[in-house]
């Protein structure tokens, strides 16, 4: 395991990505655990090992059932994509 650096300098890197994605981006990648090994939040910022691998989606994230249905309908499109199940 390597050194845990912040998102934009582990983007800048040999990982993959021809042009580093915008702040918006990587959050997102990170929030939704799209690095092996996945992220961790240190305070306010968001660090990933310098070895760290983007794995994309794997999987459904999980959705709170709180939630009202039309906010469901929209964070399950923006999240997983617009296809329907």
């Amino acid at each position: 395991m390597g050194q845990l650096v912040s998102l934009a300098e582990w983007a800048a890197g040999p990982n993959g990505f021809k042009e580093p994605p915008c702040k918006a981006t990587l959050h997102r990648i990170a929030k939704t655990r799209q690095t092996y090994p996945p992220a961790v939040k240190q305070g306010r910022r968001w660090v990933v090992d310098e070895e760290a691998r983007f794995v994309g989606m794997v999987d459904r994230v999980e959705i709170s059932n709180h939630l009202p249905a039309n906010a469901r309908t929209l964070v399950e499109k923006a999240l997983n994509g617009s296809k329907t199940p």
